[in-house]
C-alpha cells in the first residue's frame, strides 16, 4: 500500500508530500502538532526549566517526512538524487537559523558578560557546522562546564541532529535503492519501500538498544548523542512507510489523538525528565506523536484533537514552528543577561518572551524563509539564492571563529600579564595582599584584574589532562618528576584543579608525583569489589588501588575536595578510616587538604557580570559561614584516624567574608572553583604548610 498522502502549508511539508506522492492530499493536524511542540519547549524552558519531549516530538515527525520525500525521489524518477534532496534541505533550515546565529553572535558582543563571550563563540561556532550536540555531550560529561551559564545557541543541539539525521538517511536511502535495484537503472517502489523498512528498523532497533544502555550509564552524554536519538527518527520514518495500514479511525482516532495532546502536556510535569532521557522515558512523547500521526481526521468529529490541530490558526503557525523554536532561547538568554539573573521570570516576562518568538519567528518567515524557498525554483534567482545561502554560513562561521581566536589570544595576554603584575605588585599581588589591603589600595586602583574576565572560565593550567571524565571506564594517571619522593594527589575535581602546583613541587622538592584524579569513582570510603558499584567505577577504584597498593609504598598520599560529598559521604567516614589506615600500615602517610569553600552560583554569576569597581568593593563576596556550610568529610576522616589536615580557609577567607577577589586577583572562576591566578600567588604558603608533614627530597 502506497503512503499516505502529504500536503500542508510550510515549505517543509510541501517538499515532503509532493516528493512522496505527488497528490493533492493534506495533513495539516501535522503542522498543528508542530505548533504544541515548539511552545510547550519554549514554555518548559522558560517557566520550569525542564525537559518537555517536545524536541522528541519534532525527531518523530522530521524522520515521518523525511523518509516520505525519499520515497518521492525513488517514485518519481526511479532513483534518488542527493545533491537535489541535500540543496532543498539547506534552503529549508538554514535561512532562519543563520539569522537567529547573527543574532546570538551580536547578543554576545553587545550584552552578554564578558566571561561567557568564548563559550558563545564556541557554540556558534559548532552550531553553524552542525555538531553542537557533541559539543555539548562532551562537556556535559565534564563536571567543570554541567553548571557553566547557557549560551543563547545550546538549543541548536537539536538542529545538530537532525543536521545528522537527514545524512545518515540519504545514506540508508541509497543503500536501500542500490539493495533493492540489484543493478538496473530503476527500482521496484514495493520492493525499495520494503528494504528502506528493514534498514529502518535494523538502525531503530541498534539505536534504541544502545539509548537504554547509555542513558543509564552515562544520562547527560547520552542526551545530546545522535546515536540515542536515531531510534526516534526510525519511528516516524516507520509510520510513513506504513501508510493507512496503521491508521485510526473515527471514535479510536479522537479518543487517541486526545490521550496523545494530554499525554504531551503531561509528559515534563510527570516524568524525572533530567535523569531519565532519552532512554525508556523517551518513549512517551515519541508514542503520544505516533498516536497523531496515526489519527486520520477522515470523520471529523467536532471533538477530535486532530481536528484542533488542523484548526487554521494552529496549523498556520505550524510554519514558523521552526522559527519559534530558534527564537525563544536566544529571547531567554538575553533576558538574563540584562537582568543579571537565572531565575523563573514573572507570567508577564514569560508571556511577552513567547510572543516575541512567536513575531519574529513569523516576520523572518516572510522576510527571509519565503523569498528563499520562491527563489529556489527553476530560473534566474536560483543561483543568487544558493549563493546567498552558502555566503550567509561562511559569515556565520567565520565571525564565530575569529570570536574564538581573539578570545583565546585576550586570555594568553592575561595569564602573561599575570606573571607581569605579580612581579610588579609584589606584596600587592593576589594572596600576598590578603591582609594588607589598606597599604595597598592606590596601586590595586590602578591595576588591571586578573583573570581577564574572557578568560576566567578556562583558567585552568590544564589541570584537568589528568582527570577521568565521568564515563571514563579507566583511570587516567599521570606522573610528574623523577624525585625521591613518592607523592599521591588523589579526590575529585577540587584535587585536580591543584594539579599545576603539584607539578611545579615535584621539581621544586625534588618529589614524584602521581595524580589520581576523577568526576566520582574516587577511592576513600569505596574499595574494588564492594557492593553496589557499577562495573566502570569498580575497575576506575580497583587502577587505583592497585597503584597504592601495589609495589613499592608510596611516601604519602595527599587526599583534597572534603566538600564534595561524592569524596565521602558522611555516613560512610568508618569504612573510609579504615582504608587509609590500610594505607599507613604500608607506611604510606596520609595526609588532607582541607577544601576551599564553596562561594555558590550567586556569587559565580556576580564575579561574571559585575564591573571591576563592584568586585573591589565586595559586592560578590559571601560570607564565611555560608561558604563552608557544606562539611569536610575528608578532614572529619583525617581526625578520626589522626591523620595531618592542612588547613587553608584563611588563604581564602578572614574571620567574617570569603571575598571574591584578593590583591587584584579574582579567586573563583564559577560557584567554587579556584582560578589558577590565584592558585599560583598562594601556592607558596600552601607547600610550605604541606611541607611539615612531607619531606623535601632535596637534602
Amino acid at each position: 500500500m502506497s503512503p499516505p498522502v502529504l500536503q500542508a502549508s510550510s515549505p517543509q511539508q510541501q517538499i515532503a508530500a509532493r516528493g512522496a506522492t505527488g497528490a493533492q492530499g493534506k495533513r495539516k493536524e501535522i503542522e498543528g502538532l508542530r505548533t504544541v511542540a515548539a511552545l510547550l519547549v519554549a514554555i518548559y524552558h522558560i517557566w520550569l526549566g525542564k525537559v518537555s519531549g517536545g524536541v522528541d516530538v519534532f525527531f518523530v515527525v522530521t524522520g515521518f517526512l523525511i523518509t516520505l520525500t525519499l520515497v518521492g525521489h525513488v517514485r518519481r524518477e526511479g532513483r534518488i538524487r542527493p545533491l537535489s534532496y541535500l540543496g532543498r534541505l539547506a534552503r529549508r533550515v538554514w535561512p532562519m537559523a543563520a539569522v537567529v546565529l547573527l543574532a546570538a553572535l551580536a547578543m554576545t558582543v553587545v550584552i552578554a558578560p564578558e566571561a561567557l563571550r568564548p563559550r558563545n563563540f564556541s557554540e556558534v561556532l559548532a552550531s553553524a557546522l552542525y555538531y553542537e550536540n557533541w559539543f555539548l555531550a562532551e562537556n556535559a560529561v565534564d563536571y567543570l562546564n554541567q553548571h557553566d551559564p547557557h549560551t543563547p545557541v545550546q538549543h541548536f543541539w537539536a538542529m545538530s541532529v537532525q543536521g545528522q539525521f537527514y545524512l545518515t538517511w540519504l545514506v540508508v536511502a541509497v543503500a536501500a535503492w542500490l539493495l533493492a535495484a540489484r543493478g538496473a537503472r530503476r527500482v521496484d517502489v514495493r520492493r525499495f519501500v520494503a528494504v528502506l523498512a528493514g534498514l529502518i528498523a535494523l538502525v531503530g532497533a541498534i539505536s534504541f538498544a544502545w539509548s537504554l544502555i547509555q542513558t543509564a550509564g552515562n544520562q547527560p552524554y547520552a542526551y545530546f548523542s545522535y546515536l540515542t536519538r536515531v531510534w526516534e527518527f526510525s519511528v516516524g520514518g516507520l509510520l510513513a512507510l506504513a501508510g493507512a495500514r496503521l491508521a485510526l479511525r473515527g471514535r479510536a482516532a479522537a479518543l487517541a489523538s486526545w490521550a496523545a495532546l494530554l499525554g504531551l502536556f503531561a509528559c515534563g510535569l510527570v516524568l524525572p525528565v533530567e535523569g531519565a532521557f532519552p532512554g525508556v522515558a523517551a518513549l512517551w512523547p515519541v508514542a503520544c506523536a505516533t498516536l497523531l500521526l496515526v489519527s486520520t481526521r477522515e470523520d471529523e468529529r467536532a471533538w477530535s484533537g486532530t481536528r484542533l490541530l488542523a484548526t487554521p490558526a494552529v496549523s498556520w503557525l505550524g510554519a514558523m514552528a521552526f522559527g519559534i523554536y530558534l527564537w525563544h532561547f536566544p529571547i531567554l538568554i538575553g533576558y538574563r543577561y540584562v537582568h543579571g539573573t537565572d531565575a523563573v521570570p514573572g507570567v508577564l516576562a514569560g508571556v511577552t518572551m513567547v510572543l516575541a518568538a512567536v513575531l519574529l519567528a513569523i516576520a523572518f518567515h516572510y522576510a527571509v524563509e519565503r523569498p528563499v524557498a520562491r527563489g529556489w525554483r527553476p530560473g534566474p534567482a536560483k543561483p543568487v539564492i544558493a549563493a546567498a545561502l552558502i555566503g550567509s554560513w561562511i559569515a556565520v562561521v567565520a565571525l564565530s571563529y575569529v570570536g574564538v581566536r581573539d578570545s583565546n589570544e585576550v586570555a594568553a595576554n592575561s595569564r602573561q600579564s599575570a606573571a607581569q603584575a605579580a612581579d610588579e605588585l609584589g606584596d600587592c599581588f593576589g594572596y600576598a595582599a590578603k591582609d594588607s589591603a589598606g597599604p595597598c589600595a592606590d596601586e590595586l586602583a590602578s591595576a588591571p584584574m586578573m583573570p581577564a574576565r574572557v578568560g576566567l572560565l578556562n583558567d585552568t593550567g590544564r589541570a584537568y589532562d589528568c582527570y577521568s571524565a565521568a564515563d571514563a571506564k579507566h583511570l587516567r594517571t599521570c606522573t610528574f618528576g623523577t624525585g625521591s619522593v613518592r607523592v599521591a594527589l588523589v579526590g575529585t575535581s577540587h584535587a585536580a584543579m591543584l594539579t599545576p602546583l603539584f607539578r611545579a613541587a615535584a621539581r621544586e622538592r625534588d618529589w614524584q608525583v602521581s595524580v589520581m584524579t576523577g568526576n566520582g569513582c574516587v577511592w576513600s570510603a569505596e574499595r574494588a569489589g564492594g557492593q553496589g558499584i557499577s562495573e566502570r567505577c569498580g575497575t576506575r577504584i580497583q587502577e587505583t588501588e592497585d597503584q597504592l597498593f601495589g609495589g613499592e609504598p608510596f611516601d604519602a598520599v595527599v587526599f583534597a575536595g572534603g566538600r564534595n560529598p561524592g569524596m565521602v559521604a558522611p555516613d560512610r567516614i568508618d569504612e573510609a578510616a579504615t582504608n587509609w589506615r590500610a594505607l599507613r600500615e604500608r607506611g604510606t602517610d596520609v595526609v588532607v587538604i582541607e577544601d576551599n569553600p564553596r562561594n555558590g552560583e550567586d556569587a559565580a554569576r556576580c564575579i561574571t557580570e559585575s564591573s571591576e569597581e563592584k568586585l573591589r568593593a565586595g559586592a560578590c563576596d559571601v560570607s564565611r559561614a555560608e561558604a563552608t556550610n557544606a562539611p569536610d568529610t575528608l578532614v572529619s576522616t583525617a581526625r578520626r584516624i589522626e591523620a595531618p589536615v592542612v588547613t587553608t580557609l584563611d588563604l581564602y577567607c578572614d574571620d567574617r567574608t570569603c571575598p571574591a577577589v584578593i590583591g587584584n586577583v579574582i579567586v573563583y572562576r564559577d560557584a567554587h572553583h579556584l582560578t589558577l591566578t590565584y592558585e599560583r600567588t598562594m601556592a607558596e604558603e600552601l607547600f610550605r604548610r604541606l611541607g611539615e608533614h612531607i619531606p623535601s627530597g632535596r637534602p
